[in-house]
């Protein structure tokens, strides 16, 4: 400070130093809005796919047998504020049935991430019981491609012909 009172920093030094702290102030807060949108997508897709989980738990057959069935029990306009999703069709329901490794029976679409990797909310069955989790579009990639891989060999199978080695 000096001997007059006035501040010793020229005003632009200021004007930039506070043009510089509202950058980065705002650059945050724009970081931490896209970071909890990120959350949120993931946390409600991952809600909306165990609420669809209980309501199939009461369709497990007998000895923890699959369910068929696996369109959605949801009410008339319901749908507009959920996530699409897409369900194991009834033919690759029966056909699967009996695996011993998790079925993807429901996935959301891909639900993409600012600051995360992208994915899909995913329903499994195995043993008896449903299961929730986030696959990335990579994990998700492989495993459908996998049990896609068990239904056409399972088709063919049933066909009576040679399965196909990829």
């Amino acid at each position: 400070m000096t001997g007059n009172g006035l501040n010793p920093n020229p005003p632009r030094k200021s004007v930039a130093r506070a043009a510089l702290l509202l950058t980065l102030a705002t650059a945050a807060l724009v970081a931490f809005i896209l970071g909890l949108g990120d959350f949120r997508r993931q946390r409600n897709a991952l809600a909306q796919m165990h609420w669809h989980a209980s309501i199939y738990e009461r369709r497990i057959g007998v000895g923890g047998v699959m369910p068929l069935n696996f369109e959605p029990d949801t009410a008339a306009g319901a749908e507009r504020r959920m996530i699409p999703l897409q369900f194991l069709d009834h033919a690759s329901a029966v056909r699967l049935r009996s695996s011993d490794k998790p079925v993807m029976v429901a996935q959301t679409i891909p639900i993409t991430q600012v600051f995360g990797k992208d994915g899909r909310a995913v329903m499994t069955f195995k043993g008896g019981k449903f299961a929730v989790e986030w696959m990335t579009l990579a994990q998700f990639d492989a495993l459908w491609a996998a049990q896609q891989g068990v239904v056409s060999r399972l088709e063919a199978e049933k066909a009576g012909e040679a399965p196909r080695v990829p």
